[in-house]
């Protein structure tokens, strides 16, 4: 009897402990864990850089202390950890360097996410030598060669005092795309022309420069216009020095540097246009989930992939092929790079704590533009979507707050 009590109590006792153990497992706390995307800020300036329409490799791209090299595809990738206006710079032995791009993380960025800077570079042109007693023909290509020249430099006989080498190079300079929202007439660059000397000297007469009409000559800008550039080392200092004429015959845009003028000068030929700018927008989604560790305690890992769409697109619904080519040449001056929309493939690992889930949303930014031009006597409207970035918003929630999640 006596042992039968005391088994029952221990077997009592077994059992409460077994409550015990079981409850002890119930109350275990979730394991929280830092989340490195959320500790490490940083942002991203992704681009594509172009020559001659064409994606250009091995381009060194610097933006302070953070450095890229564009890949086969032209694309190259900084991070940065700043909200400020960085400047970009972009190097590659035989071609122009572009020193003074900018781009802004800007005060409202949210972390990990993307801006975007496309650029075009063009080569260096070859120096031709020019004396006073002889006409000279220089391209950007050398002396004489006009088939499929961009520009056209005539130098006739006298024009200069003393003998000099003379280089013609066409370039767009590298500018984030307008996204001031709102209506403007402005007169916009079709290509700017470095023209320099190696004896600083004033011309004796007037030269004549040519700039080459990027469709057939059944398709020009009515309103062109030629500015120089009043300050070398800024971007923006330029004012109007002359009208430019289309000349059929050449199937090219023709204006005078006049008599006095020095031959170390940047001109920028320009056409006029109407252009419409809209809000920034970022309603469409490029990737929105969640993950869910609820109901684990320990903490676990999660990558987050989404694709970025960049780049630029045109919509020109009845234009045909001839005028459409001269407006793509005239919007890719405005917009970086060249037409075309191409994607980048990001992905982070987050840390998700125990008993959490996990929300994310990426979103596209771009703005819609209309441009209208006044070709061969006839108004052209064409639309342009631009991709600006990617918003990156997420967020970590415990599961005892879950009620849908919210991702900003």
């Amino acid at each position: 009897m006596r042992t039968s009590k005391f088994f029952k109590t221990g077997l009592l006792l077994f059992v409460a402990s077994l409550g015990l153990i079981s409850c002890g497992d119930d109350d275990k706390e979730p394991e929280i864990v830092v989340d490195p995307v959320s500790e490490n800020v940083e942002y991203y300036i992704e681009g594509k850089v172009v020559a001659d329409n064409a994606a250009l490799d091995g381009v060194s791209v610097t933006a302070g202390e953070a450095t890229a090299t564009t890949d086969e595809n032209g694309q190259y990738s900084l991070t940065v950890k700043d909200k400020k206006t960085y400047t970009v710079s972009f190097a590659k032995e035989g071609y122009r360097t572009v020193s003074d791009a900018s781009v802004e993380i800007a005060n409202n960025a949210t972390n990990r996410s993307l801006v975007t800077l496309n650029v075009t570079m063009s080569k260096e042109g070859v120096a031709v030598a020019v004396d006073p007693e002889s006409d000279k023909v220089i391209t950007e290509k050398g002396e004489g060669e006009t088939e499929d020249a961009q520009t056209v430099l005539t130098i006739p006989a006298g024009a200069v005092s003393t003998a000099t080498d003379v280089t013609l190079t066409p370039y767009l300079e590298a500018v984030a795309t307008d996204v001031t929202p709102g209506s403007k007439e402005e007169a916009i660059p079709m290509t700017n022309i470095a023209i320099s000397s190696s004896q600083d000297a004033a011309l004796n007469q007037d030269v004549t420069l040519s700039v080459a009409n990027a469709s057939s000559s059944d398709y020009y800008f009515d309103e062109v216009e030629v500015y120089e550039k009043t300050n070398a080392r800024a971007i923006g200092d330029w004012k109007k020095y002359a009208d430019a004429a289309f000349d059929k015959a050449t199937n090219s845009y023709i204006a005078a540097i006049k008599k006095g003028s020095s031959l170390n000068k940047d001109y920028s030929i320009r056409v006029k246009s109407e252009k419409n700018v809209s809000e920034t927008k970022n309603d469409e989604i490029l990737k929105e989930d969640s993950y869910s560790n609820a109901g684990n305690m320990s903490a676990t890992t999660y990558d987050i992939p989404y694709t970025a769409k960049l780049g630029w697109e045109i919509s020109a619904s009845g234009l045909d092929e001839g005028a459409l080519s001269l407006v793509k040449a005239a919007i890719a001056a405005q917009e970086g790079g060249s037409e075309g929309v191409y994607t980048v493939n990001k992905t982070f690992t987050a840390h998700v704590s125990g008993d959490y889930i996990l929300y994310f949303s990426c979103k596209a930014k771009y703005v819609e533009k209309e441009y209208t031009f006044s070709i061969a006597g006839k108004k052209v409207t064409v639309k342009v979507k631009h991709y600006l970035g990617v918003e990156f918003v997420y967020t970590n929630q415990s599961s005892s707050m879950h009620g849908g999640g919210t991702i900003g």
